[in-house]
């Protein structure tokens, strides 16, 4: 069985939200899946890639993350598991060890104690720079944005209906295409995500559309060190960026996204495979 069915959404942790969310939401038109929210823990919210969604986190305390790997950074990958239990249970028979479950629970109008999301880290990918962990959410929760009960499923596709409505923006994104994650032992790394992600060779597919790509770090721990997206057009893409200044390099092949645009993060962009977002 597949040990989940979608990469339900990406976590990058910042010291402040509001620019990189005026930036993505606002300058590059992407949709926003969750509005962003202020709480007295953290501000946060989810911006609409197409294949994922961006979660934007700024915490009040960023305690639990390294003093050398701090925000801003790209540090959580949520995977959606069809059935919580029984992914856990795939991952155990192929030597993936996950942390038991914890839900996240609220009331409802009633005062009756209900589950928003349940979440169990992988144990043998994760590290305090990079969480990997399951993710099942619940639609009864009371903590969601949207007045619909929507389970990740219908969520997913009604994000996915907005997403080509608005056919990626004026940078024409498809999808998030690549991971680069930096490891402290590639091969112990590449056993680990090929079993995860049933890829005996060839790339390392987290999704059908989606590659990590590993390469050595400089820590002795795995961190997330950059987010490739696909677009329709890379001239195009090109053009749009150079003329607000919002291009650190560009390359025949891949275009980087100005450091000042996102500070800390390495965000890039290439040319989509033929056929890529043609339902868009």
């Amino acid at each position: 069985m597949a040990a989940y069915r979608a990469l339900d959404h990406v976590v990058i942790r910042l010291r402040a939200v509001d620019p990189l969310w005026s930036l993505l939401a606002g300058e590059l038109g992407l949709p926003v899946s969750w509005p962003l929210q202020h709480s007295a823990f953290a501000s946060f919210g989810w911006i609409n890639v197409g294949n994922t969604n961006l979660e934007l986190w700024a915490a009040r305390d960023d305690a639990d993350m390294p003093p050398e790997a701090q925000p801003p950074r790209v540090q959580g990958l949520a995977l959606d598991p069809a059935d919580l239990e029984a992914s856990i249970a795939e991952l155990a028979a192929r030597g993936i060890a996950c942390k038991p479950p914890r839900a996240y629970r609220t009331q409802d109008a009633s005062g009756a104690s209900v589950t928003n999301f349940t979440n169990a880290v992988l144990l043998d990918l994760s590290s305090d720079a990079c969480c990997v962990f399951f993710c099942a959410w619940d639609a009864a929760g009371t903590i969601y944005p949207w007045p619909e009960k929507l389970d990740a499923l219908q969520r997913r596709a009604r994000d996915a209906k907005v997403f080509r409505a608005c056919r990626g923006g004026p940078l024409g994104l498809v999808g998030l295409q690549r991971i680069g994650l930096a490891v402290p032992d590639e091969a112990e790394a590449s056993a680990r995500w090929r079993a995860l992600t049933a890829s005996p060779r060839g790339p390392i597919a987290l999704m059908p559309d989606i590659a990590v790509a590993l390469a050595p770090g400089r820590h002795p721990f795995a961190t997330i060190e950059s987010l490739c997206f696909g677009v329709r057009s890379l001239p195009q893409a090109r053009a749009f960026l150079a003329e607000r200044q919002l291009l650190e390099a560009s390359s025949p092949d891949e275009l980087v996204l100005a450091r000042h645009a996102c500070p800390g993060l390495d965000l890039r962009f290439v040319e989509a495979p033929r056929g890529a977002g043609a339902s868009d």
